[in-house]
């Protein structure tokens, strides 16, 4: 994976969401894809990430991913459900909770994971509850 590509991209992010030029956005992410294909992104880019960078634009990231890779970010989605369920890193547990959709298949399996993350993590138990609660309406 191409370190400089990696930063362009994450400055990109950091300069331009929400409301800046989203078409300079998708220019570095197609490169990023590009550049470092789709195997196991989500881990490669995790480990590639410097910690310096603020979680919530290595979460926008992701999200932006999971529109723009082939599988529309199933793998993506199967990787920061993984790091729920480990339950150990918080970094991690933020940027799985910030994607745009829900963690999970089945809603038990959510409900449980969340609620353990939450007793662990009081940092996240608002955004937890928020998509229990959230979950639960919809079904």
């Amino acid at each position: 994976m191409n370190q400089e590509i990696l930063e362009q991209t994450l400055r990109t992010i950091q300069a331009e969401h929400p409301d800046g030029d989203k078409g300079l956005i998708v220019m570095w992410v197609s490169r990023l894809i590009e550049d470092a294909g789709e195997e196991r992104l989500a881990e490669r880019l995790d480990e590639a990430i410097s910690h310096t960078w603020p979680w919530k634009v290595v979460a926008v990231l992701y999200e932006i991913l999971s529109w723009w890779t082939s599988d529309e970010g199933s793998a993506l989605l199967r990787t920061t459900e993984s790091w729920l369920r480990e339950g150990t890193n918080l970094r991690r547990i933020q940027i799985a909770l910030a994607q745009d959709t829900y963690p999970f298949i089945e809603a038990a399996e959510m409900y449980q994971v969340l609620e353990m993350v939450a007793q662990r993590f009081p940092e996240v138990a608002d955004q937890c509850a928020y998509l229990i609660n959230s979950r639960k309406r919809r079904d």
